[in-house]
């Protein structure tokens, strides 16, 4: 036993040193640009529509449109906010992500406990499970309720 927990402890620390030198070594450049999937307004700091390019400039967006240069980035992403803007614009879509899927599983519950409720025909047993299905629907929908709020969050936390 003691043989197996020096070897995974052994290869765990390996790899562990080995992973970020083989990472290193790569010689692709970060893009210094997103696509903006909806419009953000960031107040003060001024706002980026939907489908325009958040880059410091029309060269670095041209990474982002797929190699030939844009029209125009969005011009807030010239005045050095640009990566405020691809932040902002990742969290929104995990945030959406994340309510979508919420919302879905939320139906699913209330279907499931409903069904169960009809079909108790007055079992306390049965009853109080279905109830406790949808006291566990109450509580998804008020985690996909908030996942909508984090992008607020996110720009107060950002100073936006």
């Amino acid at each position: 036993m003691k043989k197996i927990l020096s070897l995974l402890i052994l290869s765990l620390l390996v790899v562990g040193l080995v992973a970020p030198v083989m990472a290193g070594a790569q010689d692709q450049k970060i893009k210094e640009c997103c696509k903006i999937g909806q419009t953000i307004d960031m107040g003060d700091a001024g706002a980026c529509a939907s489908g325009e390019i958040a880059a410091p400039d029309n060269a670095a967006g041209a990474a982002c449109n797929g190699g030939s240069e844009p029209a125009e980035v969005c011009p807030v992403g010239k005045e050095g906010n640009w990566g405020i803007f691809c932040l902002v614009n990742m969290v929104y879509i995990v945030t959406n992500w994340i309510f979508y899927l919420m919302m879905i599983a939320v139906v699913i519950v209330f279907v499931v406990a409903g069904a169960k409720y009809m079909m108790s025909s007055g079992d306390p047993e049965k009853t109080k499970s279905a109830k406790g299905l949808i006291i566990f629907g109450i509580v998804g929908l008020v985690i996909a309720l908030v996942a909508r709020l984090i992008p607020s969050v996110v720009k107060l936390i950002v100073g936006m």
